[in-house]
């Protein structure tokens, strides 16, 4: 029996759809990649920010003077108290406060857990993040590691004393398990589109050679059929001729065709592929913007950084930065709620946008933001005064007050940015020390 053979046509748009299926589950498998990184850097960045926001509430100069005799005495019933607040409104397992004892020795201070807490001075697991908390970094361990309380993902934040000394470290303990399920049903949902992505390609991939075959199948029996007619009528080159022009114009309208059903299966991939970028696209946009407040977080402010390091380096570095902190963050969340705290973290969120736009606003801590512009102006710091009265006079059931403070890169003194922020962190101090001490006098003349 004769094989039939495919058509060249028919064989170009087989070779075309399995390509096409190729690259959109090659497509998948990348996106896949990508979009589990972005979402383990989201869940580390939210870790972080839990961290950050109960190392900013405690104070360093209580923690760090705790003693083993003050074990159940006010201080230390208080910070047990702020620690268990967290632990009761947070998805966490443990908090606590640690500090260190010794060349790489860590012990507890403060552990309020109600089943089995740490005592004080008992020794932690010692990992890369309690020791970059040491030195004053916040940091989340890369793996989970093991303890007498389980297997967990630990994150640390330092807790600095009115010296800016690290007085003591907050920590928080993520269940393993809690967070690898996390990363498995992100990635059983990205496995399930990519599939029926592929699935979809290969079904319209299928109809459209389906399609294709038919049409020239018809098509060369009909021309079949007028070759027969012609040789039968004319003879000689003439009706060769005759007999290829119809031929020829034949194939002319049917490859135009077979190009539209290409088109056609093209912009549907396409489409696709549009849709999926745009999804990771959004998952990138997570990572690196800060959930409370829909400005920077501090993943894209220290992407920042590296930037300005290297324009540094290369000798074409200008900008400025200005630092701000929310006073009195800590009354308000404890005479009036976390909720109206997260208000006034939002509020002056809103008046910094408002001022310098969000592209150049990162929240860099609880209630701490910093600006990072090429030229930050002295009109632009006034403003921002403006808006947060603006804020306020809009009577949202907090009053918000922020220290500020900006400094400019100097071209041949400052050698890296944190020389330009240190002198931003020290004027905002300095404004904040002012607000503080004015807010004392108006209390007393009342």
């Amino acid at each position: 029996m004769k094989r039939k053979k495919l058509s060249f046509t028919t064989r170009y748009v087989l070779a075309f759809g399995l390509l096409l299926l190729f690259a959109n589950l090659l497509l998948g498998v990348v996106i896949l990649r990508q979009s589990e990184a972005a979402l383990k850097t989201l869940i580390r960045k939210n870790m972080l920010d839990v961290a950050n926001s109960a190392a900013d509430v405690l104070d360093g100069d209580v923690l760090g003077a705790l003693t083993e005799d003050d074990v159940g005495g006010e201080d230390f019933n208080h910070i047990a108290k702020q620690l268990t607040i967290f632990r009761n409104n947070v998805d966490i397992h443990f908090i606590y406060t640690v500090k260190q004892s010794g060349e790489n020795r860590y012990t507890f201070i403060v552990d309020p857990d109600p089943v089995d807490p740490g005592a004080f001075g008992e020794e932690i697991v010692v990992t890369n993040a309690v020791v970059q908390a040491a030195k004053g970094i916040a940091t989340v361990d890369d793996e989970p590691a093991a303890d007498r309380w389980g297997n967990f993902y630990s994150v640390y934040s330092p807790v600095f004393d009115s010296a800016g000394n690290v007085a003591g470290i907050v920590g928080i303990d993520f269940d393993a398990e809690w967070y690898d399920a996390q990363v498995f049903k992100h990635t059983v949902s990205i496995i399930i589109a990519t599939i029926a992505s592929v699935l979809f390609g290969g079904v319209v991939v299928f109809l459209l050679t389906h399609s294709v075959r038919k049409r020239f199948t018809a098509l060369d029996g009909e021309l079949s059929k007028l070759s027969t007619s012609v040789d039968a009528l004319m003879a000689g080159v003439e009706s060769k001729s005759r007999a290829s022009a119809p031929g020829d114009a034949a194939v002319s309208g049917d490859a135009a065709v077979s190009v539209d059903e290409i088109e056609k299966l093209g912009d549907k991939v396409l489409a696709m592929q549009r849709e999926m970028r745009a999804y990771l696209d959004h998952l990138h946009s997570q990572a690196y913007t800060d959930a409370l407040t829909n400005v920077g977080n501090s993943t894209a402010y220290h992407e920042r950084i590296r930037h300005l390091e290297d324009a540094i380096a290369a000798g074409d570095a200008a900008f400025s930065v200005a630092v701000f902190d929310v006073n009195n963050l800590k009354q308000i969340n404890d005479n009036l709620g976390h909720e109206r705290g997260d208000l006034a973290i939002t509020g002056a969120a809103e008046a910094l946008v408002a001022v310098f736009g969000t592209g150049s606003t990162y929240r860099i801590g609880g209630d701490e933001f910093a600006v990072v512009k090429d030229v930050i102006t002295d009109a632009e710091m006034a403003a921002v005064d403006h808006a947060v009265s603006a804020f306020n006079a809009a009577e949202v059931g907090v009053s918000l007050a922020i220290s500020k403070g900006a400094a400019h890169y100097r071209p041949g003194s400052d050698s890296s940015f944190k020389e330009v922020f240190a002198r931003a962190d020290q004027e905002m101090y300095r404004n904040k020390k002012a607000y503080y001490e004015t807010a004392g006098d108006r209390r007393q003349r009342r």
